[in-house]
């Protein structure tokens, strides 16, 4: 008790007033955190119009929504050896890729569907719990960075930054998922 008595001035110190310009720069601070943390949720925006169009939107609830993302990298020849990506480090990245239309060329747009092939793979989306759209197959030429839905008729080339890196980030994780499995049954 003695001790609040005898510094009872750094608690109530006369000199210190609040004044209209302080309370005019506080008011000011906030506004400007306000318009800044706005102008970041503005800028940083997946833009879906241009995708939506293409890829509709089943295939935008797919992208945002799958319980169950699979990889499969050889369509043509084993169509049965499916990767499941669910869960993956950079599941989110590889959405927001397909999400984004930034992160397409348009002007490259074809009216023809992309053969499978051995440059191809293919990215299913499911939701067996909720239903909430019907499987999706997307397919992506790793050589040229076409994309499109399997049974589509119309393909579009991803932009110069994602052509290689989005094919390389499937390769990656079809060389490594059964490393993977392989390593966890030589455990047992």
């Amino acid at each position: 008790m003695n001790d609040i008595q005898a510094h009872s001035d750094k608690y109530n110190d006369p000199r210190v007033k609040i004044t209209s310009v302080g309370i005019l720069c506080g008011v000011l601070v906030v506004l400007f955190g306000i318009g800044g943390a706005g102008l970041s949720i503005w800028a940083r925006k997946t833009r879906l119009v241009q995708t939506t169009a293409f890829w509709g939107e089943d295939a935008i609830k797919a992208f945002q929504l799958a319980e169950e993302v699979e990889l499969i990298p050889k369509p043509e020849s084993e169509p049965e050896k499916t990767v499941r990506i669910s869960g993956l480090p950079g599941l989110g990245h590889l959405r927001h890729v397909l999400l984004d239309e930034r992160s397409y060329e348009w002007k490259s747009q074809l009216a023809q569907p992309i053969e499978l092939d051995e440059d191809t793979m293919l990215l299913q989306f499911r939701d067996p719990t909720a239903k909430r759209f019907p499987n999706q197959q997307i397919v992506i030429n790793t050589v040229s960075g076409r994309v499109g839905f399997r049974e589509g008729e119309q393909n579009v080339q991803l932009n110069d930054r994602f052509q290689e890196a989005m094919p390389n980030f499937l390769k990656q994780i079809a060389d490594f998922e059964p490393l993977r499995v392989e390593n966890r049954e030589q455990e047992k």
